[in-house]
């Protein structure tokens, strides 16, 4: 008999985990012990083994074992021109100083680190090939390197789903890919040839001399999956890497975890990348490492919907509160808090968090993320402050930057309610129906009683062919509130000027529309 999740006693799975922390960096706290029961039981299962201890056995002598173990813990969630700003700086800023400071026809080095299935590599290339004289004034090879073997098999195959475009410029798609077949595109074979996949363990005891010398590395919704201490050893060991005015680049959630001394940080109006400078033209790095930390700029990302700069903010005249606030959030000088002690970090972790809903509460929403900060630069496993953020963000229609913290709370935890209403109202809020609808199901899978996303799917359902689902999820959303549980809106700040019987009879009113 095998033994089911509930029955795993918690050593073994300690000891388990011990290993796949050892061997592949990944760290599992308290709330990631139930998706690892889960992928234990579906590996012993295929496995036809019967205890954690023929398992421990298995692992420690197959390799293969482990990773496939692994690649059911960790979200391959990625697609082509993911925060298009680091590519753009990439292509308009670090290449041209790297080709202009070089020899006289350089040839660039690039590096996707935990590059999954090569969406982020290819955009690399594509991005990189967009440079005038790309191929013949100067070169460059982009190198793709990731764990899971499966994943890397599929990037040299190089032919996506329509998901994988879901962000990705039209003409980027017509012109970089060929339809092969239903909804599915390859890509050309001129920017295939300029990018090589390989299987690397980022925590491999030394890496390749083939990894020597980058110029560019795009290191991006990685490090989130591991500790603090292992987090700054994979990011000493990638600086190591890059040659001097080299370029290392994170996504806008993971940055503030990465402070230290091995390379300068640039921002770039509202973003921050590394840079390994000389030491005679370092940076301030402390001056900077404070423009970070008081407001964390990089939370507004470039081309947000309905986003202006401060400068226009400034000469505005006042806005209603969420309005105005957008202009607080991204020129505050609010007052700084003293830093998390490391010492008993739960309990001040939730006490900040507790903080930070009240500040919300008040619409003072820069002390908020500033407190929302303190927490994740000491527990970047503290989920609920990623969803916070993102909600918070989102009433600022800082739309991009809500959806990349929703994406790494996910990756943190599959079912995370919050994150998927939050992409779902992201979607809803920038005109993504079928994206929208997605996300809810999502969320009434994670949970049914969350009356909110039955709401919000029955608005989405706006044709006449879909009355009856509208109609549907408003009686499903009636039927929750009736029970008095308005609370069960699923999400950790609500804001809206209705209550429990607006909403029942808001509900009503639609329902009565719909059988008209």
């Amino acid at each position: 008999m095998i033994i089911k999740p509930a029955m795993l006693p918690t050593l073994d799975l300690e000891k388990l985990s011990l290993l796949i922390n050892q061997r592949y960096g990944l760290e599992f706290r308290q709330q990631r012990l139930k998706p690892l029961q889960e992928a234990l039981q579906e590996r012993m299962e295929v496995c036809k083994i019967s205890t954690i201890d023929e398992y421990l056995q298995l692992v420690q002598q197959q390799e293969e074992e482990l990773l496939l173990l692994i690649n059911l813990l960790t979200v391959h969630e990625t697609y082509f021109f993911r925060e298009p700003t680091h590519l753009s700086i990439m292509s308009k800023q670090a290449i041209p100083r790297l080709i202009k400071n070089g020899s006289q026809a350089p040839f660039l080095r690039l590096l996707s680190a935990g590059c999954s299935t090569g969406e982020e590599a290819y955009s690399m290339a594509i991005a990189a090939l967009s440079i005038p004289g790309a191929g013949i004034d100067w070169d460059f090879e982009v190198i793709g390197v990731d764990v899971d073997k499966e994943a890397i098999k599929k990037a040299q195959a190089g032919i996506y789903g329509l998901y994988s475009f879901r962000s990705c410029p039209r003409d980027i798609c017509e012109n970089c890919f060929d339809h092969v077949a239903k909804e599915s595109y390859m890509i050309k074979s001129h920017i295939k040839k300029k990018v090589r996949f390989e299987s690397l363990n980022l925590f491999a005891q030394a890496y390749p001399d083939w990894m020597q010398n980058m110029d560019i590395v795009f290191y991006r919704n990685v490090s989130i999956y591991f500790s603090k201490e292992q987090q700054q050893e994979v990011f000493r060991r990638l600086s190591e890497l890059l040659k001097t005015d080299g370029s290392l680049f994170l996504s806008c959630t993971e940055t503030l975890y990465h402070n230290n001394k091995l390379l300068s940080l640039v921002k770039n109006d509202d973003v921050f990348y590394y840079q390994k400078q000389a030491a005679e033209i370092v940076v301030d790095r402390a001056a900077a490492t404070r423009k970070i930390t008081a407001i964390n700029k990089q939370y507004l990302a470039v081309g947000q919907p309905r986003q202006i700069s401060a400068l226009q903010l400034k000469k505005q005249s006042p806005k209603p509160a969420l309005q105005t606030n957008r202009s607080s959030l991204a020129t505050s000088k609010s007052k700084r808090h003293s830093p998390l002690p490391l010492t008993d970090k739960g309990t001040r972790c939730q006490e900040r968090f507790t903080a930070a809903l009240e500040l919300v509460k008040l619409k003072k929403y820069p002390e908020a993320i500033s407190r929302l900060n303190e927490i994740l630069a000491v527990d970047s496993f503290f989920i609920k402050a990623y969803t916070l953020k993102a909600n918070i963000l989102l009433n600022l229609q800082c739309v991009d930057t809500a959806i990349e913290l929703c994406q790494t709370a996910l990756m943190l935890d599959t079912f995370c309610l919050e994150a998927y209403l939050l992409l779902g109202m992201a979607a809803k809020l920038t005109g993504q129906q079928a994206e929208a609808i997605k996300r809810f199901k999502e969320a009434v899978y994670v949970y049914p009683e969350c009356w909110l996303a039955h709401f919000f799917l029955a608005e989405m359902y706006q044709l006449p062919e879909e009355a009856p689902y509208a109609k549907r999820e408003y009686e499903l959303a009636m039927k929750i509130l009736k029970q008095g549980n308005f609370e069960k809106h699923g999400l950790s700040f609500f804001l809206v000027p209705f209550q429990l019987d607006n909403f029942i009879q808001l509900c009503q009113h639609n329902i009565t529309k719909l059988q008209a």
